[in-house]
């Protein structure tokens, strides 16, 4: 059985997600928990404070979820873990039936401007998930699976920067396609000749 605190985060996770950290108010999450004002503010000092333990939850599940048996899985082959990462992201997506976006890259958008907490931690996000990229790009150049000539560390901003944009282009145009077809062009525009 759930916790008051973690119906709270859960709630407020979802919430976020769909509507926005700033379209969603703390009467919208007691609404969708039937938890008490008092109650939340026993467990949270803030929304602030619950948005940046629920964006900690969130990398964390991203790591889990998505990085460490792709990406970052050094027993598959380059190629092939990018392969699986692309496929993993794009069934997510499918999934939410093309709608929500990147919770990462959502939140980016609407809070970099206006709270540093958010931005930073984000920011320290992306450069840690550009860091795993770069690692497979890495050792893919090494092992001649794709090409040498362009650096890792810019092959794989590439991949996130196209990777968010795609993503936002998914909920825009409420369609797979722009996921799966640049995914596919990416590869072929970093695969060694």
């Amino acid at each position: 059985m759930s916790t008051s605190k973690e119906k709270i985060i859960d709630s407020a996770q979802g919430l976020f997600h769909l509507k926005g950290y700033r379209n969603t108010s703390v009467d919208d999450i007691l609404k969708s928990t039937a938890v008490t004002k008092s109650n939340f503010y026993y467990h949270f000092k803030s929304k602030e404070e619950l948005g940046l333990l629920v964006l900690e939850k969130r990398i964390k599940q991203y790591e889990t979820n998505f990085l460490s048996d792709t990406l970052a899985n050094t027993s598959i082959p380059p190629e092939k873990r990018l392969k699986n990462y692309y496929k993993r992201v794009t069934a997510y997506h499918n999934n939410l039936n093309c709608r929500n976006g990147c919770p990462f890259g959502n939140l980016a958008l609407e809070m970099s401007d206006v709270n540093e907490n958010f931005r930073q931690r984000i920011s320290d996000f992306f450069n840690h998930w550009q860091k795993i990229i770069e690692g497979c790009i890495k050792e893919g150049i090494k092992k001649k699976e794709f090409r040498g000539d362009i650096a890792a560390n810019t092959i794989s901003q590439l991949i996130l920067s196209h990777l968010e944009g795609a993503i936002m282009m998914v909920k825009t145009h409420r369609s797979i396609k722009p996921l799966r077809m640049g995914s596919k062009t990416i590869i072929k525009l970093i695969k060694a000749a």
